[in-house]
Formats: structure tokens, sequence, C-alpha cells
């Protein structure tokens, strides 16, 4: 029994958010628009320029541009709680981290593993993309080649033929991550910058060709249903400004840059989308957008076929910039999660010239390359969903969580109001005449406001301890589970509903009231004090619909998906029982006391001095 509960503890250790704040061997080189570059042009990718048309033409109509609206919102709820712990712990792994801190070990490994397939499949599927574009503009005889004169592949588990431009594309990009953070930043910001011009111009061109009556004939045609099922596709287009958070160890300033790159990230994400959706729509009927190449045929038809070429650079720039940004972000994650010893940490090693983790760079880069010669994007992009979603989930968990943990850690934006009000806390602590001298006395990074005696009690009743935080995570756990329920339940038996079936409605009520109860018990429990230079407002209410909303996302997908992630799951779970259980640095940190406590009583006033109380040891 004593052996059980101690892997159960193993599994759930957590690694204490000071311990990433040591210094980074990786360089502190992005500045805030370097990181809102990499979201930009992760998320305004290729998707742009032909989603939107699928989307209109098939699901929703015109009034895409309101799912697109709604995907954003969603999008943004998982946004800002990245956004705080970006702030509060800026180390490369981003969702990984955040969850070692927040749920524990397992869960972290579970994330970090699945972000890893992630940023792999992403690059394979875009270096894919990006050697269909080169194709394009060659007049198809690219692939021609492959197929007739190098070879066909006939097994329906791989592509149709081995795609060697993508394969070169996999490794060019892999050796650019390796020269260094500012040099990958400066090839993305050309790119994305070609990309939002690009968009720009198909925006205000696309306005001299809009015809209102577009809209006005028949704006809904698939109805509300086709505007939700959209907005779930959609909520892919705006996937990716996590890796603003796996680069966030090497932010100059990232207490600031992390949250507001997200945020600029997401705004801009949404203004492309829905303008090009808007202006699309506007210049075709919906019926008439074209499947491959809507943007490009929209312009044609209007008699603007010179406008293909631009869009056609602009598709090429988004999908190189999305492939880098990916090719980026993967290696950190690998590095973080070595690091801590939960993968060999043989991909720890940073490059001395560079500050870059070079053997997880090329190592990636390999991986990549392999997959993108085999298989093409449908494949690939089947299993990409879920690792996202994933990561999502737990880092909406993670903000609930931490909200009702105690010996939770402020972090502070170090300025000049926080330096006055040091001093002013030195003169108020101090004897007249005594403040040189005592620098030592009063911490310069951070404080807390000074309780007196009397309401030193009452204080203590209302702060969190491991009782109530014990509490909150039942309770958090809880309420996922009835979340997972009621979304089962609302994809899978909405035929039922929609007729009134008495034991469909039933049922959804009561995972319903579970949820509500889950909630109000949640909120019933104490709070920690801390504070964040960002924070999510109303909390426990917002994490817990953006669970609602990922895990709603997860429930649509279909079971081969989740085949192949129980796959690779049943991979990462050999790798973490059999190395990473027992390499973790959490695993072998030793647990001596120090060989002296000391006990700071900080209250000259009384004429107290500091004492140095010895170990029991000594």
């Amino acid at each position: 029994m004593n052996s059980c509960s101690k892997v159960c503890d193993n599994l759930t250790r957590k690694k204490p958010s000071e311990d990433w704040l040591s210094e980074s061997p990786l360089k502190r080189c992005l500045s805030t628009l370097d990181l809102t570059s990499l979201g930009v042009g992760t998320v305004v990718g290729a998707g742009l320029y032909v989603v939107t048309g699928e989307l209109a033409r098939d699901i929703a109509g015109p009034a895409v541009v309101i799912s697109f609206f709604i995907a954003g919102v969603a999008a943004l709820l998982s946004g800002i709680c990245y956004a705080e712990f970006g702030c509060r712990i800026p180390k490369a792994g981003s969702a990984y981290v955040y969850s070692y801190v927040a749920v524990g070990e397992f869960w972290a490994f579970v994330v970090g593993w699945n972000m890893i397939l992630e940023y792999i499949i992403a690059a394979a599927s875009l270096a894919r993309a990006c050697s269909e574009y080169i194709n394009s503009f060659a007049g198809g005889y690219i692939f021609k080649f492959f197929m007739n004169d190098i070879v066909t592949l006939h097994n329906p588990a791989f592509g149709s033929f081995l795609d060697f431009v993508a394969f070169a594309l996999a490794l060019i990009f892999a050796i650019i991550v390796s020269l260094g953070a500012q040099k990958s930043s400066l090839i993305n910001k050309i790119m994305t910058f070609v990309n939002l011009s690009v968009i720009t111009f198909i925006i205000f061109a696309g306005f001299y060709f809009i015809e209102a009556n577009n809209w006005q004939a028949n704006f809904a045609p698939y109805g509300v249903s086709g505007v939700l099922t959209a907005a779930g596709s959609c909520f892919y287009a705006f996937v990716g400004f996590d890796v603003i958070g796996t680069a966030s160890e090497e932010a100059i300033n990232p207490k600031r840059s992390v949250p507001l790159s997200i945020m600029l990230c997401i705004a801009i994400s949404l203004l492309a989308y829905f303008g090009v959706a808007t202006v699309l729509t506007l210049m075709l009927p919906y019926d008439k957008l074209n499947q491959f190449a809507p943007l490009a045929e929209a312009f044609a038809q209007r008699g603007f076929s010179g406008a293909k070429y631009v869009v056609a650079t602009g598709g090429l720039c988004a999908t190189m910039s999305s492939l880098l940004t990916n090719s980026f972000a993967g290696p950190r994650v690998v590095y973080s999660m070595a690091t801590d010893g939960l993968l060999f940490n043989w991909f720890a090693n940073v490059q001395e010239k560079t500050k870059v983790p070079v053997r997880a760079a090329l190592v990636n880069g390999v991986l990549v390359a392999i997959l993108a010669l085999l298989f093409d994007v449908k494949q690939l992009v089947e299993m990409l969903s879920i690792g996202t979603l994933v990561a999502y989930t737990m880092v909406a968990i993670a903000v609930l969580v931490t909200r009702y943990t105690p010996d939770v850690q402020s972090v502070t934006i170090d300025n000049d109001r926080n330096e006055k009000t040091n001093k002013w806390l030195k003169s108020i602590c101090c004897r007249p005449g005594e403040t040189e001298g005592k620098d030592e006395l009063i911490p310069a990074v951070s404080y807390q406001q000074v309780q007196s005696n009397d309401e030193e009690s009452s204080v203590a009743k209302t702060q969190p301890d491991e009782e109530t935080s014990f509490r909150v995570r039942v309770g958090t756990f809880v309420l996922t589970l009835s979340i997972t329920a009621l979304t089962i339940c609302l994809t899978r038996t909405s035929s039922y509903l929609s007729r009134g079936e008495v034991w469909a409605i039933f049922l959804c009520c009561i995972f319903g009231l579970m949820i509500v109860a889950s909630l109000m018990f949640i909120m019933r429990q104490p709070r920690n004090s801390a504070t964040f230079p960002f924070m999510v407002p109303g909390v426990p209410i917002i994490p817990a619909v953006t669970i609602f909303f990922n895990v709603l996302l997860l429930v649509m997908l279909n079971y081969w998906t989740y085949i192949r992630f129980s796959v690779w799951m049943a991979l990462g779970l050999l790798v973490y029982f059999f190395y990473g259980y027992s390499h973790s640095t959490e695993a072998v940190k030793p647990n001596e006391i120090s060989e002296t406590e000391f006990i700071l009583s900080q209250t000259p006033d009384f004429g107290k001095e500091v004492e140095e109380y010895p170990s029991p040891r000594e």
C-alpha cells in the first residue's frame, strides 16, 4: 500500500515555480515584435488561402464570418490562460512547463509528449504544402517527375510518391533554426510581413469587387448548426499561438512581452481571417467559390487574373513561415523536457555559439523530413488536432488550480513605481538614521502588505492550505469529467435532443447541474493572494468555459485519431516509466535540509534582532 502511495506521489510531484527562474543557457534576444511575428507566422498560415473558401461554400455560407468570430473568442480564452503562465514562468516548453508546476509530472509529460507530436506533424504537413506550392509554380512538372521517373508508392498507408522537395525543405529549415533565435526570427519576420501585405492587398482590392447582394440573398444558408459546425473548424485556424510560450525563455522581457504578444497575435489573426472571409463571400456567391484556390479564382472571375500570382506568393510565404515557426518550437519542448530529465539528457545540450539546442533541432528536423517524404498532408493533419487540444485543456486546468494553491509566489514587473514603494517600506521599517546599510532587510524584487497581529488570525483563515487545495483538485476533476460527459451527450445525442427526447434532455440537465455544483464548490474555497503581471479574469468561470470549448472539439474527433493517439501515448509511456520516472530532476533531487536554517524577523521598530537558529543536527 505504501509503495502504491509513493508511486502516486511521484507521478504528481510538481516542480516549484522558483526552479524555473534560474539562469538559462539560451540567449534572451527576442522582442515583443519577434514574439508576435512568431505567433502570427504560425496562426495565419496557408489555411487562410484555402480553408476560408471551403468552409463558406460547404458548411456555413457567408455566415462563416460569424464562425470565425466565435472561434476567435474561443481561442482568446485559451490565449489568456497561456498569457498568465507565460509571464509568470518564462521558460521554453510552454504548456508542458505550466502543467509541471500546477498539476504534476505525469500530466506534464503527457502534454509535452503530445506537443512534440503536434510540432513534428505540423512541420511535416507544412513542408508538403510548401512542396505543392513550388510544384504549382513549376507547372506541375516536379510531381510528375517524381511519380513517373523516380518511384510511385502503392501502399495506402503512405503518400502516392516520395516528396523529395518536402524532405529538403524540412532539413533546410532545421538548419536555419540551428543558426540561432535571432536569425530564425529575422527570416520569419520577413515572410510574415510579405504574408500580411498580401492579405492587406486581398482585403482592399477585394472591396472594389464586392456585391452586397451576395450577403442579402442568403447569409446563413446552412442555419445555426452550419455556423457552429464551421466555428469548430475555424478554431483550428487559430491554433499556434502557443509557440510564443515556447520562445519565452529567449524573450528579452517575457513578463511584458509574452502576454502582449499572445493578445496581439490572436487579434491580428482574427482581423486577417475575418477580413478575408468577408471580402471573399461578398465578391462571389458562396456556392460559386472554388474548392482548391478560392481567392485566386474569385479575383479571376471578377476580371483580375493577375491577382492569382500575388495570392500564390502570399500562400507560399505563409506556409514557409508556419514551417519555420513549428521547426523552431518543437526542439525547445524537447530541450525543456530533457533538461528536466524526462527525456534523454543528450537533447539538453545547447550549442555555445548559437545558444540553441542544436541536437534537438537537427533530430527534430530529420523526423519531420522523413514524415514529409513518406506521407501526404491529409494523413498527417488527422493526428494534429488532439495534441493541441490536450495542451490547451491542461493549461486552463492549471490556471484554475493555481488560484487555489497555497504558497504561490507573486511576480511583479520591475519599474520605478516598485522602486519607490520599496524605498517607502524601508523608511517605515527602519529607525531614523538606520536606513543606510539596511537594504538587505527589505527585498527589492517583491513585497507584501504588512498585516497587524489583530488581523493575522482572520487572514490565515482566508488563505488556502493543503486541505483546501486538495478539495479544489477533486472539484476540478469532477468539473472536467462533467464537461466531458455533457459534450459527449450534446454531440452523440443531438438528433434525440432536436426531437425533444426526455431521456436525452434529462442526461444533459444532470451533467449541467454537476458542472454548476462543481463550480460553486470550487468558488467556496479560499484563494491565494498571489499576483502576476497578467492574470486571467473570472476564475473559475473563464477556465471552465475554456475547458468546455476544448473538450467539445476533442469529443468531435473521429475514432481513428484516438487510435493513433493511443499508439503514440503507448510509446511515450514506455519512455516515461523506463527512463523519465527515475531520471527526472525531481526524482533525483536531494531531500536533505540545509546545514543552517534562518528565520528572519524584520521588525526593527520593536528592537528585535535577526536571529540565527541552527538546525537540529547541530
